[in-house]
């Protein structure tokens, strides 16, 4: 697998794009993607791909796509040659560039040509150009500058939703003092961006936490738990698998270079 990935920290476009990345892998692959707490636009470049959606629905990815955050698993099957080129998502500017709620892709996928036609063309033009860098440009140039007139509580909730660490997702009433939110305000924000209460919200950043946890260390699934806000073992299973359907163990085992990813070769 050939992975690039470009941070756009100077560039007009930082306020509400956090990544562009570009993926080749090889044929007769079976992804499982499992929920990354994340909103991205996908572009594929390569050959037509299938996959079942966290309600089993089956899909056949159009050739551009939104999808949102997801709360289950996600299953592609390749079986021809993959290349696909993603534009991750500021979930709080999601709104002002396509001029829908983030909360509305939750659990699924969009065609990106049926919220703006514009995105055909833009496809083309991606799979014309010569290599990543060529493909990073057109972004910057093709993509608006949104006004950054978003709520900053709001934008501050969604900062701290994507930064390391949990401290600030230790409790309800830790998050609504870090976002000067109340319990009820915070709640309903939770589900307008993310399609979820912020209950649920609190233990979805824990899990997340987790997964990077157990790519970076070693230590025993006791520890990631109590290191990711569970408070015991028990507990931290049983959310692990109610998020990723596979137990903790079995993730560890089966990891792949990327975190949230798991890949399995067709004989």
């Amino acid at each position: 697998m050939d992975l690039r990935v470009h941070i756009p920290s100077t560039s007009q476009l930082s306020d509400y794009v956090t990544s562009i990345w570009e993926v080749f892998g090889d044929s007769k692959i079976n992804e499982t993607i499992l929920p990354q707490g994340i909103v991205e636009m996908i572009f594929n470049l390569g050959d037509p791909m299938n996959g079942n959606l966290p309600d089993e629905q089956c899909f056949s990815a159009p050739l551009c796509f939104i999808q949102g955050v997801n709360t289950e698993r996600v299953s592609v099957n390749y079986q021809g040659r993959q290349h696909l080129f993603g534009i991750r998502l500021q979930p709080s500017m999601v709104k002002g560039l396509l001029g829908i709620l983030p909360s509305e892709l939750k659990n699924t996928l969009i065609d990106l040509t049926l919220i703006k036609p514009g995105f055909n063309i833009f496809w083309h033009q991606l799979k014309e150009a010569p290599s990543f860098s060529a493909r990073v440009k057109l972004v910057e140039e093709q993509f608006p500058v949104l006004s950054a007139a978003v709520c900053l509580r709001t934008q501050k909730l969604c900062n701290l939703f994507a930064a390391e660490g949990i401290s600030d997702f230790s409790s309800l009433d830790k998050l609504t003092q870090q976002v000067y939110y109340s319990s009820r305000h915070l709640n309903r924000k939770a589900q307008s961006i993310f399609g979820i209460s912020a209950e649920e919200l609190i233990t979805y950043k824990k899990f997340l936490h987790a997964v990077k946890l157990l790519h970076t260390n070693k230590e025993p699934l006791t520890a990631i738990a109590y290191e990711s806000g569970f408070y015991d073992q028990a507990h931290f299973c049983r959310i692990f698998k109610s998020y990723a359907g596979i137990t903790a163990r079995q993730y560890r085992q089966h990891k792949s270079e990327l975190p949230f990813h798991l890949f399995t070769k067709e004989q």
